[in-house]
This record gives structure tokens, sequence and C-alpha cells, in this order.
């Protein structure tokens, strides 16, 4: 029997120590040496601590003495408590007691935990890789977003955006009784541009026109590029035209407004026809309709001004 229990304790995968009264080692089994490098008969009989300095720290120390005395079971994570065992990582350790024939033997359990850490660390990775792919598809999702609602050119709203802000403003504007304004804006002499200096300076004159608008507008506004040399702006929450004309002048006061070629300076201007919900009409198109023709009344007058629907 005694060997069948010495062939037992000597083939389990953990480091299993008994102890008695007097803190002396009893039984220390292969697993022990295997994590200690320690043989059996040079630590049986001798001190535990003696034989496991690292268990001589002053908390470590008391837990022992108080599962000699109370019997109650003790637990100690490498994560928490650090090496246990000589320069050992990942092993944990179990204190428990139990009574042989008027005598108190202390079972000490180191069990080795590394494969539980490195599922932990795999864990992480694949934590990490998944938090790496969903930014990359939330950055995807982004580009997708850009490309389906706004100008690739000059980074304005398109019509598709367009009509969505239109929807949800004029919504809100019939819900709280309050105006919404609608500027149809043009680049004047945009045609003459592109035939005298070419598609590439007439792109960024395009360009320099979003970002003038966006810069006079207010943060609420929606800036959108509807096609060519077209941008329309709505203007939600305004309390009467002079809102809309205040915004109106100051896009075409801004400043610097030119582009360089070749050291030379290529004036924007820019004609602006201004129409207002529910004055000039109760849905989207109508009011886009009745901003055209006030633009081109802007034009008519010379360009680089604006003009309200009459």
């Amino acid at each position: 029997m005694d060997k069948i229990i010495s062939d037992i304790l000597n083939n389990i995968n953990e480091g299993l120590v008994l102890i008695d009264q007097r803190l002396n080692i009893c039984i220390w089994n292969k697993y022990m040496e295997y994590l200690t490098g320690i043989n059996a008969e040079n630590a049986i009989d001798n001190n535990i601590y003696e034989i496991l300095p690292n268990l001589t720290r002053k908390y470590l120390k008391s837990s022992i003495s108080n599962v000699m005395d109370n019997g109650l079971k003790m637990f100690f994570s490498s994560s928490m408590h650090g090496k246990l065992v000589n320069d050992r990582e990942n092993l944990n350790l179990k204190i428990s007691r139990f009574d042989y024939n008027n005598s108190k033997v202390l079972v000490l359990e180191f069990l080795d935990v590394t494969s539980q850490f490195i599922q932990v660390d795999r864990l992480k990775k694949y934590v990490t890789k998944l938090c790496e792919l969903n930014k990359k598809l939330k950055e995807k999702e982004e580009v997708i977003k850009n490309l389906a609602y706004y100008d690739k050119l000059t980074g304005a709203a398109n019509r598709t955006l367009f009509y969505e802000f239109s929807e949800k403003f004029l919504s809100v504007a019939k819900r709280n009784n309050t105006m919404l304004g609608l500027m149809f804006t043009d680049i004047d002499k945009f045609k003459k541009i592109n035939d005298t200096y070419g598609h590439e300076i007439g792109d960024r004159v395009l360009t320099k026109v979003a970002n003038i608008l966006k810069k006079a507008t207010r943060k609420e506004d929606a800036v959108t590029r509807y096609g060519g040399d077209e941008f329309l702006i709505l203007l939600p929450n305004i309390k009467n035209l002079s809102d809309c004309e205040t915004i109106a002048c100051r896009i075409l006061r801004i400043k610097n407004n030119f582009i360089i070629c070749n050291g030379n300076e290529i004036p924007i201007s820019l004609s602006i026809g201004i129409s207002c919900y529910p004055k000039d009409g109760v849905d989207i198109d109508s009011l886009i309709v009745k901003a055209d023709k006030a633009m081109y009344r802007a034009k008519k007058s010379g360009g680089n001004c604006n003009c309200f629907c009459k």
C-alpha cells in the first residue's frame, strides 16, 4: 500500500510537499524535484524554509502557521504573490492541513499554471487582434461613409447627404413652426476659368469655394456640392430673412477669395440665390427651384452678390 501511495504521489503533475508540526519535510515528490532541481533525499527531514526560502516572507510564514494552528485552507497565486519556488513563475500554492495519528501535517501543493497563462496570453492576443480588426473595420466604414455621403474633391456633403439633411431640417421646421433657409451658390465665370487655366485649376477653385462656404457658415449649416460648380447650403433655425443675408454677406466678403496660378491671382466671386421655408415653398424641390431663379438674378446683376426669391 505504501508503494502504491508513493507511486501515485510521484506521478501526479503537481509539486507535493508534506511537512510535520516542526515544519520539517516528510514527503517531497518527483514533480517537486522537477520544479526545484532538489532531490527528495536532500529535502526530506530538512526545514521547509531552508529548502524553499521564498516562503520565508512574513505573510507566507504567518499563513503557514495559521493553517497549522486552525486548519484553514489557504491559496496563493503567482500572479499576485510572485515567485513561490526559487525563480519559478506561474506556480500557485495551496496549503491545507490533515490530522494523522494525533499529529498535524501540512500539505503544500504547488500547481503549475503555465498552460493557463499561455491560454490567457493567447486570449489577450486574440482580443487585441479583434480590437485592431474592429478599428480597421470602423476606419473602412468611415471611408465608405465618406464615399457615400461626401464629395471626393471638395469634402463637402454630396446630393445623397443633402437630401437626408433637408428631410431632417424640414421636419424640424414644420414641427417647431420655424424657418429654414436655402442658398443656391454658383461660381461666377467658372467655365472661363476652366477654359483658360485648365481643369486642375478649376478643381482648385471648387475646393477653395467649398472651404470659403464652410468657413463663413455656422456649425449647424450643411454645405453641399450639388453638381459642377453649384453649391447648396441649408440654414436651419434661422429667425428671419436678415439671418440669411448676414451669412450671405459673410461669404461674399471673406478674405483670400482667390487662388494663385503661375504667380497670378485668380479672383473667385459667387452669385447666391436665397429661398426660405415656408414663405417660398413647403418642400425642398420647390425651395431649390426658387433659390436657383434668385441666383440667376444675382448673376444678371453682375455677380458677386446675393438675391432673395421674389
